[in-house]
């Protein structure tokens, strides 16, 4: 049996796509083939090949340069690419590592338009895509099991299972792996077989979808895709935080991790730098030392990823990393922008309408009330011995950077409705602090965090998974009883959410990062066996 790994390329980037074959490859020799459905219809197969010059020493040469050893005749692999072009589509076949150089041009949407199509045997492994959650790429394997499993949130990058097929089907195997491309093993080696595969997997394409898969809809319009450009710039200026460079990501089918004897060197012009890790920490300190502009530099930074010491591929610092524009309900992945599809939406939608959300208006905060606290505070601490020899602005300057919005907040809540007051609490843990959490009332643990944005929202959610984690496996002394887990919002907003039987409604805010923590945090704290609870207010200007 011959193995196929089939990509259909993305008719927008057809012709991009054969200018770098036609650069980095061999042209060895093209054919024509009648079609088996259609005998007036050809497909034009054409070859490529590239064979690396000898290859370059490994990492680890100095532990061969101890003894004097020589590796002689060692080469690096061999890629080929098939190319098949048709009357209405171009697809590719990839041997070797050539996946590298193809994934970046397919249509991603082709193989997954398969798999809504089949009936799957046997799953045997998917890898879901979560955005925005502190797990965002997981990998599942499953026992005796036949279903396509997902929560909210969940998005497929792969699947891998063995498929039913009719008796006397002989083509390919039960196996399937889709992600970009489908991969499968064909019955001989040939390109009769390779065509007669495309035109089925065509055929099944016509079929009614059995299955509905979450995934991510493409962007095409150009001027939205220039827009999302503009604000994520605008976004990665402000602050770098806001986006995500995952450890996993999918070439085709194969996973590759980004650790895992593969190291990275950092290009812009003549510039460059050797990392062993894809962190933001070390592409910053590439920026730093350059002196590059974020807005104007960081998207284009070449990255070439090194496999066992051999450069295998090189991509933009687009394609490498992850965000989410809350506003636009788009994703950016893989250098491409996504829309949220139905799916998604309503399995999302649906996860965060069940979600315990109390609002009680005596806990709105707004900036009148701060400044009535932090004047309070300086009349009150102005003749302290900290602030001999300082105007009054100085000092109220100080006092104000010292009672911030949180903290103020936090004190209120305390002075005023019997919570403990735990900010600014910090507990040792192994190497580290931590802030377990901000205050404690009647057996709820509740993280506070005031804003009007995903990114800076969304870190109170991630502080309460860590804290219920502590309290949950003891790492921490002398702790009260915990039933409940609250994260509190303080939405700085003019207007109230919609209600829904009583609650404000969580699912019509206009965060999707926010949401998607939101999602991913109520099932960990229901997994290690607590209450799940938003508390809801407002600060108003």
């Amino acid at each position: 049996m011959g193995q196929v790994n089939l990509y259909k390329i993305d008719g927008n980037k057809k012709n991009d796509f054969l200018d770098k074959l036609n650069e980095k490859f061999e042209l060895i020799g093209e054919q024509d083939y009648n079609s088996l459905n259609n005998e007036e219809d050809v497909y034009t197969v054409s070859t490529y090949i590239n064979v690396p010059e000898e290859r370059k020493a490994p990492e680890w040469q100095w532990i061969l340069d101890e003894y004097d050893y020589e590796i002689e005749g060692t080469v690096a692999s061999p890629r080929a690419v098939l190319v098949i072009k048709g009357v209405d589509a171009t697809y590719a076949v990839t041997y070797g590592l050539a996946y590298f150089v193809v994934d970046k041009y397919c249509d991603i949407d082709f193989a997954f338009d398969f798999a809504r199509r089949i009936t799957f045997k046997q799953i045997k492994t998917t890898t879901l895509t979560s955005p925005n959650a502190q797990r965002n790429k997981m990998i599942n394997v499953y026992l005796n099991y036949n279903d396509l499993s997902f929560d909210s949130g969940e998005s497929y990058a792969k699947i891998k299972a063995k498929m039913k097929i009719e008796d006397g089907f002989t083509l390919h195997g039960e196996m399937v792996e889709i992600g970009h491309s489908i991969k499968t093993q064909l019955s001989d080696n040939s390109v009769d077989c390779i065509l007669r595969f495309i035109e089925y997997v065509e055929t099944v394409k016509r079929k009614d979808e059995l299955h509905k898969i979450p995934v991510f809809s493409k962007v095409k319009d150009e001027n939205s895709i220039r827009e999302l450009d503009e604000r994520l710039l605008e976004k990665l200026e402000e602050n770098i935080e806001c986006i995500n460079i995952s450890e996993l990501d999918i070439i085709g089918v194969t996973e590759i991790f980004n650790s895992n004897d593969t190291s990275f060197t950092l290009k812009h012009e003549r510039k460059h730098k050797n990392i062993h890790e894809l962190t933001k920490e070390n592409i910053l300190k590439f920026v730093d030392e350059n002196n590059l502009n974020i807005k104007n530099n960081f998207l284009n930074i070449k990255v070439v990823s090194n496999k066992n010491g051999e450069p295998v591929c090189t991509d933009i610092m687009k394609r490498l990393v992850d965000f989410t524009d809350d506003e636009k309900r788009c994703l950016l992945l893989k250098g491409e922008w996504y829309s949220f599809n139905d799916d998604y939406v309503k399995y999302l939608q649906d996860s965060i309408a069940e979600l315990d959300v109390v609002y009680d208006s005596q806990f709105d905060f707004s900036n009148k009330k701060l400044s009535e606290y932090v004047e309070r505070k300086y009349q009150e601490e102005k003749d302290c011995v900290e602030y001999i020899g300082l105007t009054s602005q100085e000092v109220k300057g100080k006092i104000k950077n010292k009672y911030y919005a949180e903290r103020v907040f936090n004190n209120v809540l305390s002075e005023q409705f019997g919570f403990e007051n735990h900010d600014r609490d910090s507990d040792e843990i192994g190497a580290g602090k931590i802030e377990l959490m901000d205050l404690y009332k009647d057996g709820t643990m509740y993280a506070v965090k005031i804003g009007n944005s995903s990114a800076k929202l969304s870190y109170v959610v991630e502080q309460s998974i860590s804290s219920t984690r502590m309290y949950k496996h003891h790492l921490l002394p002398d702790m009260p009883k915990v039933d409940k887990i609250a994260v509190w919002v303080v939405l700085k907003r003019h207007t109230h959410l919609p209600e829904v039987n009583g609650k404000p409604d969580l699912s019509s805010l206009k965060m999707v990062m926010l949401k998607n923590r939101l999602d991913a945090w109520k099932k960990e704290v229901r997994i290690l066996g607590y209450t799940p609870v938003v508390y809801l207010n407002y600060w108003e200007a």
